[in-house]
């Protein structure tokens, strides 16, 4: 026994070994520490999406609607586990299906903290609108997905999560 940060020095040489054994160089003395610095460890850990738009400002009204779609999300104690129900908001265009839903993700966005996913699937706009593999790839490269592990097509898509 004996060595550094002891109080006691054994024949006044003393070594340390910080790193791994795989890294260990043999010498005759050695005097003071033995150190490997390789790269910082790499993180694996997903992201967390956050792609909510922003919140509707100027929203007003629709105090029953919301209550409405607040009544049907479970309590976060229920036996269900907090499972949100799908809901259809259904209307024609430009009575603010979107502002509402929106201003209810908000509401609700602190009991999805693994994130918020949302696709604007442009059913109003000129242009096409989305084709499904399109939103899951985005989905998919929202939670940190590389690009080769993401499945070209549905076909295989629907295989892979079978």
């Amino acid at each position: 026994p004996g060595g550094p940060g002891d109080g006691t020095v054994r024949g006044g040489v003393w070594s340390d070994l910080s790193g791994s054994a795989r890294d260990v160089v043999q010498a005759g003395q050695v005097l003071g520490g033995v150190h490997f610095h390789g790269p910082a460890p790499v993180s694996v850990e997903a992201p967390v999406p956050r792609q909510l738009p922003g919140d509707v400002s100027g929203f007003v009204g629709r105090a029953a609607e919301l209550a409405e779609l607040d009544a049907l999300l479970p309590d976060e104690d229920s036996p269900q586990g907090g499972a949100a129900s799908v809901v259809v908001i259904a209307g024609t265009a430009g009575v603010g299906k979107t502002s509402l839903a929106i201003r209810l993700a908000h509401r609700i966005s602190g009991r999805f903290p693994q994130g918020q996913l949302f696709v604007n699937l442009r059913g109003y706009d000129a242009g096409p609108a989305l084709k499904p593999a399109t939103v899951l790839e985005r989905f998919l490269r929202a939670f940190g997905v590389p690009a080769p592990a993401i499945p070209a097509g549905l076909v295989v898509i629907a295989r892979v999560w079978a």
